[in-house]
């Protein structure tokens, strides 16, 4: 990382600084400069070994002095102002004197940093505390080392059966260096399997934690998500394919120094529209009087999951990724499919339990990033999915739009994702995406989340 570093020339201070090692120069270096030889007031005394970290309530305690000369008894306000956009990014300060009256004396500010958006890393940022009297001022220029929130990323993963991964048996590379190998700082919710004779029958049985959550309740994220791991015989999967959590998980890794949490809820097969042949459960944000819509149940669902998983282990809601469509591309639902998905996003934010960030993030316009992802197009000799059906060119008319109406959202296109350019389909027909799709489709949904943040 490069160090950014301003002092005034020939101090003591720049001498100093400039002769620290590159580690070193993470702890706070302070000078003062003035703007001007007339000010007849001056800043002194601000301390070093500054830290801050993400989300302390008690913030960064900055005790400073003002003294005058030459008589000099004009209020002076102070500020405290980043060198860059990014240093102030996040950061609000407080005075216990915002503006000094005729006097000299000691004061002090204090420094808090919100928990961003997205994650950040450990950083330096730099600082200039400001004293003014309208007509001169000095300042005291100071680094602060920054530190991330201790806390764990969580992502929320809903839809049907592409985002649930049918990749093909025996496509997942789960050994040692594998295309789909764990790494211990992904994690998931051990979410039980999407069973509707055993399990998933009733209303009650999508919100009880105990229908919903296998034992141990976190562990390594393996594929296939939403499949539970066998804890008590094998220590592992009992099926062989895979979808795109993992790999999205492990474009994220790179930009953060907390675990990630995978929160799997979808279901191969639901939809919005009542559909005899998917689940008993609808992904209905609220209760509707259509009759071609079904209910809220997996709705229901997903938030309970997702409110576990922060509760369990104290996470940050960092964003919801969606692959959904082709259970609703029929005549009686794909006209309502655009209004159906916009409540979803809108409800997700607000219904999900608050985390660490606080609940002003509980609003339908909240800055947790959804992303939805377009459907396949590909051709195999089991079928042509290259043109669309027109219910279907209504669904995806609706996810390319949702980023124009909705904030904080993106689109992870994936019309290329065809066997002509060298990813072969999935299970089935080409309906589903293969192995090679759902790994490229996991980086393109972070690429397209931080899109989505404003990054």
């Amino acid at each position: 990382m490069k160090t950014l570093n301003i002092f005034r020339v020939g101090s003591r201070a720049a001498l100093r600084c400039a002769l620290l090692s590159p580690l070193l120069l993470l702890i706070a270096c302070s000078s003062s400069e003035s703007t001007g030889s007339a000010a007849d007031f001056e800043l002194q005394a601000l301390p070093t070994n500054l830290e801050l970290t993400e989300g302390d309530s008690g913030g960064l305690n900055l005790p400073f002095t003002l003294t005058r000369r030459n008589d000099h008894d004009s209020p002076v306000t102070l500020s405290i102002e980043g060198l860059t956009p990014a240093d102030d990014a996040f950061i609000t300060t407080s005075f216990d004197q915002p503006t000094m009256e005729a006097t000299s004396g000691s004061n002090a500010a204090v420094m808090r940093l919100d928990i961003a958006d997205l994650p950040i890393m450990r950083q330096q940022r730099s600082f200039t505390l400001v004293a003014s009297d309208g007509v001169d001022q000095h300042e005291l220029k100071f680094q602060v080392a920054i530190n991330p929130v201790d806390a764990p990323d969580i992502y929320l993963l809903v839809g049907q059966s592409n985002m649930v991964g049918f990749s093909g048996d025996g496509t997942r590379q789960s050994f040692a260096g594998g295309l789909d190998a764990t790494n211990p700082r992904i994690q998931q919710l051990n979410a039980t399997s999407n069973n509707q004779d055993t399990i998933f029958i009733e209303e009650s049985d999508f919100t009880a934690i105990s229908k919903n959550v296998a034992t141990p309740s976190i562990t390594i994220a393996e594929d296939p998500l939403h499949v539970p791991l066998d804890a008590t015989n094998t220590q592992s999967k009992s099926l062989d394919y895979i979808g795109l959590g993992l790999s999205f998980a492990k474009a994220a890794l790179n930009d953060t120094s907390n675990n990630i949490v995978l929160v799997p809820a979808a279901w191969s097969g639901s939809a919005f529209c009542a559909n005899d042949q998917g689940p008993p459960g609808q992904w209905n944000a609220q209760d509707t009087t259509d009759a071609a819509l079904g209910n809220t149940w997996l709705f229901d669902r997903a938030v309970a999951r997702a409110d576990y998983a922060i509760q369990t282990t104290g996470g940050i809601l960092r964003g919801v990724l969606w692959h959904q469509g082709e259970s609703d591309a029929n005549d009686a639902c794909a006209s309502s499919y655009a209004a159906n998905l916009e409540r979803l996003v809108q409800a997700l934010r607000l219904t999900i339990t608050a985390d660490a960030r606080g609940g002003d993030l509980r609003r339908n316009d909240s800055n947790i990033p959804f992303v939805v992802g377009t459907m396949s197009r590909g051709i195999d000799d089991r079928g042509d999915l290259s043109q669309l059906s027109q219910p279907k060119e209504l669904i995806d008319l609706a996810h390319r739009n949702l980023p124009n109406v909705l904030n904080s959202v993106a689109l992870s296109n994936h019309d290329d994702l065809t066997p002509a350019n060298g990813y072969p389909c999935g299970n089935g027909t080409c309906v589903h995406f293969g192995a090679e799709a759902l790994r490229e489709m996991g980086r393109r949904y972070y690429a397209a989340l931080l899109r989505a943040s404003g990054s």
